[in-house]
């Protein structure tokens, strides 16, 4: 089955007559295959999914909306990965997984890049809750890399919502803090930790500089920006007191503005997201 999303974006659809085997998603444009397999389908995933790539796992979803999720990258192939995670972690109902549709595939550091990048977005969602305990780094990669690797991340958001998993639910534009998922101590308890951060304070920490060039992340909202020195984002001669006022503009919708705007860097394309996250590790 092909279907057509939007004006950028076409897929051709697998649905297979057995709900235990993965259904895949074809986006020819960006040489990406996604599928989505049950738990108790990894082991029907075929040898084409013992590649490089990444992957979520998602627990079912809460009454409330809150899902939760773990980001995982698998170097050495998607289907060993998946299946140690079966006796390993038990919270997960089902999985989304992404693999380069191509020849070649990716390569480790391009896995490990893109593993980081999902994670900001998820983090960044006020409905997810990520059992990740800590941020995967992986800055090794030439910007043309990135910017190729940010042309996956849409499909990907884009069949997550199709699951009901959606990443892009804002938080409240005057919003400083953000609960994320509680993080295991030594002793058995447990410590929530409490996103905070304002442009202003990428700013002040001087994580972004005034001026900066922001792009936007999604292919199908092609979008420049610039980051005032009061911390307002200024978009096509109009000023926004937060990232998400700035991306609601551009997109007509209600988005979040922290993984939508990635700033201009010299060493390529970092999400405020991810800024973000650096300035509540380092204080």
């Amino acid at each position: 089955m092909k279907i057509g999303v939007g004006d950028s974006l076409s897929a051709s659809v697998v649905i297979p007559d057995s709900a235990q085997d993965p259904i895949e998603v074809y986006i020819d444009h960006v040489a990406l295959c996604v599928a989505v397999v049950e738990r108790n389908g990894v082991r029907s995933l075929g040898s084409d999914w013992d590649v490089p790539g990444v992957y979520v796992l998602l627990d079912p979803a809460s009454q409330d909306g809150t899902w939760g999720g773990y980001v995982g990258k698998a170097p050495a192939g998607i289907k060993s990965r998946l299946s140690t995670h079966l006796s390993q972690k038990d919270h997960w109902s089902r999985a989304v997984l992404v693999r380069r549709d191509t020849k070649y595939g990716f390569h480790s550091a391009q896995v490990g890049w893109l593993e980081g990048r999902l994670y900001d977005l998820l983090q960044a969602a006020t409905n997810a809750r990520l059992h990740n305990i800590r941020r995967p780094v992986d800055e090794s990669l030439p910007p043309h890399d990135r910017q190729m690797l940010e042309s996956c991340v849409m499909p990907f958001v884009r069949v997550l919502r199709l699951l009901g998993y959606d990443p892009t639910q804002p938080a409240p534009p005057e919003a400083r803090e953000q609960a994320v998922p509680a993080t295991p101590t030594p002793a058995g308890k447990s410590v929530r930790r409490v996103i905070r951060g304002t442009v202003q304070d990428l700013l002040s920490a001087g994580l972004l500089q005034a001026h900066a060039k922001l792009v936007s992340t999604s292919s199908a909202w092609p979008a420049e920006a610039t980051v005032l020195p009061d911390g307002r984002i200024e978009y096509n001669g109009r000023t926004f007191n937060s990232p998400s006022g700035a991306a609601d503009y551009v997109t007509s919708g209600s988005v979040n503005g922290w993984s939508f705007w990635a700033a201009e860097t010299v060493t390529g394309r970092v999400t405020l997201a991810a800024l973000r996250a650096r300035l509540n590790s380092s204080s």
